[in-house]
């Protein structure tokens, strides 16, 4: 039987959403103009503010040419004569023009207020930095007009209704994404937030928080509701069923999960540093606007460009079957300790069962993480509740499907501590009831801390309070995983016992550490009784 499915936007929808994150993105730069330098955009990112802004300027020229060649817009332009001015407008459309639009102010007066001098560090930097920057072509942003200088801007404005101006916007957002995909290694999403604040993450968050804006509109029965008549409520469910797994996917080309497997890199601990040090450049997210209210499906077609401004027709969309959901993530910069996608329950093949008869558990789960620990992510701790939740449904499905077993979850206790050998020794010591007899837990998940980075110590730490190693158990689980993720083999997780307990380090993923628990939890449930009859 089919799963359920997931419709993509219609394009002029996809427009206003891509226009609206534009200009977020916009905001977001102009009240950061004294601290985010272009210079400084150039050298980590390859673009800048100016680059918007010819972007913008390069679809005005294309769209112009379309118009030409006879191409119809009929939601866009009424008449001749409205189509006559508007030709005339986006040939008139120079880089000053479409500069006010990213500035919002005149480039030069931008300058005057807030660029700063160029330090020789910064001009070295930025030449060294030449490869990936943007290339535009000075011949098509020349203006094609007669029109006076001086009125050129007024002209514009006049002339460019609101429905051309989304169609320019939504392409320069397409073209930054497009020029962020080709330079998917050479620009990490932690360095771009620690320099301006923003990332591929907000990109695409400022696009999920459009759909639930346009949504609102609609429902509203706000003017652009007209465009849809009785096909209001399909373009609802739509939007109300975009999430940010769907629109990582039109920022980043592909999965964010599969981007981050093909090109994340782990952080170094001076970009942490300096992640740390920008908090607050940083851009905030309205957690509920992010909330999906309404879910299909995700979209895992390849992203498309939007050439089409038809009507749109519901019976003419592609239907994609769903796929497993990603976390949200916080930022770009979470450990990359990842192991790619398994199936909620393929630790069936490898033939283990759960225990017969009772099962009574008391479980915790220890997050170690700085950033987590100083309350730096917006979402709070992610790999925690992950945890959480695999065991849950691990325990629920096994109790469905083994008639003649029960598993109890007595207690679940979550915790996060720094990335500090005495702190994490202190809880588990504590919690396997070496120093409180009284608080011991059969099961001790910790998550984060397992990669090569020099605060990754949670391997050092559980090994210094272990009466018992159990090397096999991190092992198979490695050579498990590495079949669907060959990267799982540089995990240096440790497992084993310590007083009535036993302890297994999780990557800080979570979506890592959510597959490792669900590919041990059966095994662990059997190592829980034969500690039990000790």
């Amino acid at each position: 039987m089919q799963g359920p499915m997931f419709l993509m936007p219609p394009p002029q929808i996809m427009a206003q959403m891509e226009a609206g994150a534009f200009r977020d993105l916009c905001q977001h730069l102009r009240e950061r103009s004294d601290q985010v330098q272009n210079i400084d955009l150039m050298t980590v990112g390859g673009f800048c503010r100016n680059c918007l802004a010819k972007w913008m300027v390069l679809e005005a020229r294309k769209f112009s040419e379309r118009l030409r060649a006879g191409e119809e817009f009929p939601l866009i332009l009424s008449s001749d004569e409205e189509k006559h001015e508007t030709i005339k407008a986006l040939d008139l459309l120079g880089y000053e023009e479409a500069a006010h639009e990213v500035y919002g102010c005149m480039y030069i007066e931008w300058k005057k207020r807030h660029q700063t001098h160029s330090t020789e560090d910064q001009l070295r930097r930025y030449k060294a930095s030449m490869p990936i920057h943007a290339i535009h072509d000075d011949d098509i942003l020349k203006t094609k007009s007669t029109v006076a200088k001086l009125d050129t801007l007024s002209y514009c404005q006049e002339h460019l209704n609101r429905e051309i101006l989304i169609q320019l916007q939504a392409s320069a957002f397409r073209s930054l994404c497009r020029h962020l995909r080709e330079r998917s290694d050479e620009v990490q999403n932690i360095d771009l937030m620690a320099l301006s604040g923003f990332c591929r993450n907000c990109l695409a968050k400022w696009l999920v928080i459009q759909a639930r804006t346009i949504s609102k509109e609609i429902k509203n029965s706000s003017i652009m509701s007209s465009y849809f008549c009785s096909q209001q409520h399909a373009v609802v469910k739509i939007l109300d069923s975009f999430g940010y797994d769907e629109a990582a996917r039109v920022v980043y080309g592909c999965g964010y999960q599969e981007w981050k497997d093909r090109h994340q890199k782990k952080d170094t601990d001076e970009q942490v540093k300096r992640f740390d040090a920008s908090k607050e450049l940083h851009a905030k997210h309205d957690k509920e606007l992010l909330a999906t209210p309404l879910s299909v499906g995700v979209s895992t077609a390849p992203v498309e460009e939007h050439r089409s401004y038809a009507s749109f027709n519901t019976q003419a969309c592609t239907r994609i079957p769903v796929q497993h959901k990603t976390f949200l993530s916080n930022v770009c910069c979470e450990d990359i300790e990842n192991f790619g996608a398994l199936n909620k329950h393929e630790y069936q093949s490898i033939g283990v069962r759960p225990p017969m008869g009772r099962t009574e558990l008391k479980l915790a789960i220890l997050t170690i993480s700085d950033r987590a620990a100083s309350n730096s992510y917006i979402t709070g701790d992610l790999s925690g509740p992950a945890v959480e939740e695999t065991v849950i449904r691990e325990i629920n499905h096994m109790n469905s499907e083994f008639k003649d077993q029960e598993i109890k979850l007595l207690q679940v206790h979550r915790d996060i501590v720094p990335d500090e050998i005495d702190q994490i020794k202190e809880v588990l010591l504590k919690w396997s009831g070496k120093s409180q007899p009284k608080s011991s837990y059969d099961i001790i998940f910790t998550t984060g801390g397992t990669g090569f980075a020099s605060r990754d110590v949670t391997p050092e730490a559980t090994l210094s309070v272990l009466d018992r190693e159990c090397r096999g158990l991190m092992s198979w689980a490695s050579v498990e995983l590495t079949n669907i993720q060959p990267l799982a083999g540089l995990s240096r997780a440790s497992a084993g016992i310590c007083g009535s307990s036993i302890i297994i380090n999780l990557p800080g993923n979570p979506t890592g550490a959510q597959e490792v628990a669900a590919l041990l939890f059966p095994l662990l449930l059997h190592a829980v009784r034969d500690i039990d009859a000790m």
